[in-house]
């Protein structure tokens, strides 16, 4: 049966360089992470599947490196910003990143390939979803029968979680439903608006942006599948776990100091974004606008990600609930094949305690004390 916790209202690094890399300081490429001769830590890599570094991502990116995370935890860390997560994963894989926060989906898919990799955290919630005009008719994904549904691409995972979708709801995603690849943005927005598509199937982040452009609030499809948990992952390979355990603890918690941080000020957390990373500013519109759409972004990603888990700590999903969503998962043909969690290595919480050894009303403090140019 599927466990649910209720849905909280309100995505290959190729030749080793050829990304976007953006780091607080200048290094190579490799995973590194082990101290040098003179005791100084050295630089490692960490991977986000958001290529653009839109407002999503920036509790993982900008705020640890400006709020000092990193550093307070002595570490020299360069991100490196992918295009989606199956390249994310197969940077640790292929040893060229550290660690990356990559979909479970993901990870399952690379772990059947190669099972030298390990889940040591993950975030709450799930960010995929199909989502309607307010206006709109449909209600529910089963009056999606006949109609055509836009997604990105055909390779994005949010695709895929469509299907599976449409699946749960009784229709065969092959036959009672099209679908047509429209992209994001005001592509996206313009196939709504003139009828091309009747749906989108897309995330938390495009969605919004979709709904800004159309002049409503798009409104989210309900189905059991919304409301899985431990859909986005800490992935590190065996190896760096088993050699490294300090270093990826320190990671960890710097993640999750970030993640509280942002949740307490999502103003100051798009601040230190724009700052860092200008050119994730959304263009065409005032900077106000852009501000208040990425504040609102980072509000709705944390709404749904962010938070303890239901064990009581960061991180520490209950494995029966990720069970849920890992056979869900399989049975609507989100991932090809399934597995079972009890009896393989790749979720492995031996760092748990650590990673959650920090004081969460001191960074909360800091977080109202912030102050960016950019207000």
């Amino acid at each position: 049966m599927l466990r649910i916790r209720p849905r909280k209202t309100l995505q290959a690094l190729g030749a080793a360089c050829a990304v976007v890399v953006l780091a607080a300081t200048a290094s190579g490429c490799g995973s590194g992470g082990s101290e040098a001769s003179d005791g100084k830590s050295q630089p490692i890599t960490f991977v986000g599947p958001d290529k653009a570094l839109t407002a999503a991502s920036a509790s993982y990116t900008s705020v640890p490196l400006a709020a000092g995370y990193f550093a307070d935890e002595g570490l020299d860390v360069k991100i490196q910003a992918v295009d989606g997560a199956t390249s994310a994963v197969k940077g640790v894989v292929t040893g060229n990143a550290f660690m990356t926060y990559a979909s479970l989906a993901s990870t399952i898919a690379a772990y059947h390939r190669d099972p030298n990799i390990r889940i040591i955290g993950m975030t709450n919630g799930n960010i995929f979803e199909i989502a309607v005009p307010g206006k709109s008719s449909v209600r529910k994904p089963a009056d999606l029968k006949g109609k055509t549904i836009g997604v990105p691409s055909f390779t994005s995972g949010s695709f895929l979680y469509t299907k599976g979708v449409v699946k749960q709801a009784g229709l065969d995603p092959e036959r009672a439903v099209e679908f047509l690849p429209v992209g994001l943005g005001a592509q996206a927005a313009e196939a709504l608006r003139t009828g091309k598509i009747d749906a989108y199937g897309g995330w938390d982040s495009p969605n919004l942006v979709i709904g800004d452009l159309l002049k409503t609030k798009m409104r989210v499809l309900p189905s059991p599948l919304n409301d899985v948990t431990g859909t986005s992952t800490l992935v590190v390979h065996a190896d760096t776990l088993e050699e490294q355990p300090k270093q990826v603890a320190k990671l960890a918690r710097a993640f999750f100091k970030a993640m509280v941080f942002s949740e307490t000020n999502p103003e100051a957390g798009i601040g230190i974004h724009f700052e860092k990373f200008p050119e994730s500013r959304p263009v065409g519109v005032s900077k106000k606008v852009a501000k208040d759409q990425s504040v609102r972004i980072l509000e709705r990603r944390l709404e749904l990600t962010g938070g303890k888990a239901s064990t009581g700590g960061y991180g520490k999903q209950d494995i029966a609930e990720v069970q849920d969503t890992v056979d869900a998962f399989a049975k609507y043909g989100i991932i090809e094949e399934g597995i079972d969690l009890k009896k393989v290595d790749l979720v492995d919480y031996s760092l748990a305690a650590q990673y959650n050894d920090f004081d969460v009303r001191k960074v909360r403090r800091e977080a109202r004390e912030h102050r960016t140019a950019e207000g």
